[in-house]
């Protein structure tokens, strides 16, 4: 990393608001140095030089874990049936949502996540929870 010279820190001082930015974004990339020890020199005083950084320790990811799907539930588990009358289904007011709305005779929770699921009395039906994409074909 380089040094910024005091005469360069001085002229920013002069800045102010985007001018500055734009000068300490020229700076960064001349002096090959990071903002913060811009920002640090300017706050040091005038006539004063930048005091000395420390390079920042190396990102270490090795204790990380990927996140993994959530456990799929046993498929002989059948779905657990709600009272369909505690929701309200009436958020999109188009026709075709209407005609959807009037084929809903229960409600289930998803077997993954539990959100709710209005579906009609045909069986066997495919669901696809839109919360977590979960894809179960209920018999009962």
């Amino acid at each position: 990393m380089g040094v910024v010279p005091l005469e360069e820190i001085n002229a920013l001082r002069a800045m102010d608001g985007y001018e500055q930015m734009l000068e300490i974004d020229r700076l960064t990339r001349v002096y090959q140095t990071d903002e913060a020890t811009i920002r640090s020199a300017l706050s040091s005083g005038p006539g004063q030089a930048p005091p000395p950084t420390t390079p920042a320790p190396a990102w270490d990811n090795s204790h990380k874990t990927s996140p993994l799907p959530p456990p799929a539930p046993p498929s002989n588990v059948g779905p657990t049936m709600v009272n369909r009358q505690e929701f309200r289904y009436e958020y999109d007011p188009s026709r075709e949502a209407a005609e959807r709305r009037e084929q809903i005779n229960q409600a289930i929770l998803c077997s993954a996540c539990g959100v709710a699921l209005g579906i009609p009395d045909i069986r066997p039906i495919k669901v696809t929870c839109p919360a977590c994409l979960f894809e179960a074909t209920y018999t009962e």
